[in-house]
């Protein structure tokens, strides 16, 4: 297999980078005051994977065992999921894979597509369900959540912009196919051009 990056390939290869980003990035969900710019919480990948020490902070996701938790450790699970797609099309299709299997390769990248699209739709199930519990607190007996603000942070643009990115993958894949090279064909049709131009004349004197 020959390294060729493909325009589906390039495509991959920022949507890759975009995934990676976001999950660095632990400002998927944020809460912040209005009277106090200092006073914020964020929510995202990272926060699941410190949320033996966040205990305090899972008020508004419903507890531990809440739905909003839950949602928070799916949409962890959905992007490392989308990551291992994303880098398992990019690295056959710039091995030069798709000339040989380039149904396996555009369904990599219609998968990666399709992971980026539902990592998004936890995304905002989780930002709803925030905000339904904002609201519940702001009602309550103790209205300290009152001037509280519920907004998507700056890992879900990012990942906006990865599942633009794995949509044009795909569609590169799929409306751009990559046909593989026949070289035995073309090496024999050569060596037989080749012989008959080396063939002696016979006859005359």
């Amino acid at each position: 297999m020959t390294p060729s990056l493909t325009p589906a390939a390039m495509c991959q290869c920022f949507t890759l980078v975009s995934l990676c980003t976001s999950i660095a990035d632990p400002n998927w969900i944020q809460i912040s005051n209005g009277s106090d710019s200092n006073n914020k919480l964020i929510y995202g990948v990272a926060f699941t994977l410190h949320s033996a020490q966040n205990l305090t902070h899972t008020g508004l996701l419903g507890g531990v065992n809440g739905l909003g938790m839950r949602l928070l450790y799916t949409l962890a699970a959905m992007c490392y999921g989308a990551v291992l797609l994303s880098s398992s099309s990019f690295l056959l299709d710039f091995l030069g894979a798709g000339f040989s299997h380039s149904r396996l390769v555009s369904s990599l990248h219609v998968s990666t597509a399709l992971l980026c699209l539902v990592v998004l739709g936890v995304s905002g199930a989780c930002l709803y369900v925030i905000q339904q519990n904002v609201q519940k607190e702001a009602l309550g007996p103790s209205p300290h959540t009152s001037g509280f603000s519920t907004l998507p942070g700056e890992s879900f643009y990012i990942e906006i912009l990865g599942l633009l990115f794995s949509v044009t993958a795909a569609a590169f894949s799929l409306c751009c196919p990559l046909e593989p090279i026949a070289l035995n064909q073309d090496l024999s049709e050569e060596s037989g051009d080749g012989e008959e131009e080396r063939k002696p004349l016979i006859g005359g004197t």
